[in-house]
């Protein structure tokens, strides 16, 4: 309805300018560097949309695994960044929702989907581990980009914990 409509808009952020993925990456390499040095212990990285092309590209070393929420693509099968996260075992969960027909960018987000299990396909046959949730396919609908700001986020932060547990060591 238009009270949540409005929220959502509150909570969106404007365009702060060219988007620099050097500096992006930087800062998220020193970030993880950072919780490495304080705990012991690697980041369980989440992404999310364009977040995605920094997350594919950060220093391995620090990463103990990559959490894609709706990720704007994949890693190209093949590409550097494709072999880095393969060489550096790094396990891969993908959650998607393509969102109803009626919704102009729903082909957009179908050729995500299409890109995301390539790339898992791909990245198992050449001993990586990951996975590709469609969300739909395991009983969660009703979803937006934003999936973890909906009434259900609890659920889908239920199905990455356990996806954690089962695949992070």
């Amino acid at each position: 309805g238009e009270e949540a409509q409005d929220q959502f808009f509150r909570q969106m952020t404007p365009n702060t300018g060219s988007f620099d993925m050097e500096a992006n990456v930087a800062a998220m390499d020193e970030v993880m560097q950072d919780v490495k040095d304080m705990t012991g212990k690697k980041s369980i990285y989440v992404i999310h949309s364009q977040g995605g092309r920094v997350g594919w590209n950060v220093n391995p070393e620090n990463v103990a695994a990559i959490v894609a929420i709706e990720p704007g693509g994949a890693p190209e099968i093949g590409s550097e960044q494709y072999k880095t996260l393969l060489a550096a075992n790094i396990p891969i969960v993908m959650y998607i929702d393509n969102g109803p027909e009626d919704i102009q960018s729903t082909s957009f987000w179908k050729s995500v989907r299409d890109g995301a299990v390539a790339f898992a396909e791909s990245y198992n046959k050449d001993g990586g581990n990951c996975t590709v949730v469609n969300l739909p396919d395991v009983g969660i609908t009703g979803n937006s980009h934003f999936m973890f700001q909906e009434k259900n986020s609890e659920e889908i932060a239920q199905h990455v914990e356990n996806w954690i547990k089962e695949n992070v060591k």
